[in-house]
């Protein structure tokens, strides 16, 4: 169940993440918002439209509103897409830094 709810958690950071700077690329008005936030949104949207929360999936039979579930799986998934963007951003550097050196 773990292992699940960890794969789901990546799989919907990746997508945020490219919804993300691809809605910030497109749209001039959405760069002026903090990527923080949109990626926040996008994230909670993403868990309901979805029907994906990670309580649930983990086993929390505990949660009685799975609108609480979608928000913190939300916020949870965006921060993750924070982090999948620091890591494409970490590779494509080194791949950058690696041909300057061939």
């Amino acid at each position: 169940m773990l292992t699940e709810a960890l794969i789901v958690l990546f799989y919907l950071a990746v997508v945020v993440e490219f919804i993300t700077e691809a809605l910030r690329g497109s749209f001039p008005l959405l760069r002026r918002l903090p990527a923080k936030l949109l990626a926040a949104v996008l994230g909670v949207l993403v868990c309901y439209l979805t029907d994906r929360g990670l309580l649930a999936i983990a086993g929390g039979g505990f949660i009685r509103c799975t609108y609480i579930d979608y928000l913190l799986t939300g916020l949870i998934i965006s921060r993750g897409a924070g982090v999948m963007h620091d890591l494409i951003d970490a590779f494509s550097g080194l791949g950058r830094r690696l041909l300057r050196r061939i």
